[in-house]
């Protein structure tokens, strides 16, 4: 039986679309020393599904009929500033589909501890609950982004959650910002997490990190941001193109043998946004993925996505 359904998202207050810096409210901390910045994220959604007759959690009404379901997408609050103007936090809460078929015990999570050095300017060492870098759509704005959802159910890591692990990183711009890199190393898939617990055969026996990263061209202008908007509203054209990969000894799937594959993603990706007379913007997302555990495995194969949009004034279609 196929299930249908139609979500629509309600922009509350204009958070869905407005950049984190123009609705970020400033705190004042009596010192140039410490900075403090509060960011809210408030997606608003109205899902109607129909099409069977067996009641999930996603699917029709127990009848059958039209079930329709007001609940919130994400509600979110974060905290940002700077210390000493050389080191960086960023802390961010968030309780995901709230009140979603009138399920009101959902638990808020850390979606982001991020905390930062900048020895230079445009270079920054980060450690903390941080998003894996890949491809460009995968450490994009949740409260940015150009659609309703984005490319997180095909990026298939062995052990992380919201495309977010522990780890230590550095991300830095290039020659006069023409080039950006992003990696480090991360947590990765874990005996007692990700795999057994107790008992033979053990995931990544020798406890090795992920080695994750990304290298783009800015073609035209240059994000420096930790996460980057799908869509930016801020009058200023953005084109780029980058390559990622991420690797981790003995962290794929098992083998008849009692051993385990190595774990392998490689991507690729381009980005488009243009700043349009009239108070328009177009845009464009084109990326690609591998993910490879090993010959015949479930996770194993090959990824597209793709997002396009147009906005004119506060609307936008993509």
């Amino acid at each position: 039986m196929r299930y249908v359904t139609r979500p629509t998202s309600f922009l509350f207050l204009a958070l869905l679309l407005a950049s984190s810096g123009a609705f970020a409210i400033p705190v004042q901390t009596g010192t140039t020393d410490f900075t403090l910045n509060v960011d809210t994220d408030l997606q608003f959604r109205l899902e109607n599904s129909w099409g069977g007759v067996v009641p999930t959690l996603t699917g029709a009404a127990p009848s059958g009929h039209l079930n329709i379901d007001f609940f919130l997408r994400r509600a979110s609050l974060a905290v940002r500033g700077t210390a000493f103007q050389v080191f960086t936090y960023y802390i961010k809460l968030e309780t995901g589909r709230f009140g979603a078929r009138g399920n009101y015990a959902t638990s808020s999570q850390l979606q982001d501890v991020v905390l930062g050095y900048v020895p230079v300017t445009d270079v920054h060492i980060e450690g903390g609950f941080l998003k894996t870098p890949l491809s460009r759509p995968a450490v994009d704005s949740s409260p940015q982004t150009n659609t309703l959802e984005g490319v997180s159910d095909i990026l298939m890591y062995p052990n992380a959650r919201a495309q977010r692990q522990n780890g230590l990183q550095v991300r830095a711009l290039l020659f006069d910002r023409l080039f950006l890199i992003r990696g480090g190393f991360y947590e990765g898939a874990r005996t007692g997490s990700s795999g057994a617990l107790g008992n033979p055969p053990y995931i990544n026996p020798n406890g090795w990190p992920m080695v994750a990263g990304m290298a783009r061209l800015n073609i035209i202008g240059y994000e420096d941001n930790y996460t980057y908007a799908a869509i930016h509203l801020d009058g200023k054209n953005y084109m780029s193109a980058g390559v990622g990969a991420q690797y981790q000894p003995h962290s794929g799937a098992l083998n008849a043998d009692g051993t385990f594959n190595d774990y392998v993603a490689l991507a690729a990706d381009f980005y488009l946004d243009l700043a349009l007379s009239g108070n328009t913007e177009a845009k464009l997302i084109l990326d690609g993925y591998r993910f490879d555990y090993g010959a015949g495995a479930a996770k194993t194969g090959f990824g597209t996505h793709g997002e396009a949009g147009y906005r004119w004034g506060p609307i936008e279609h993509s």
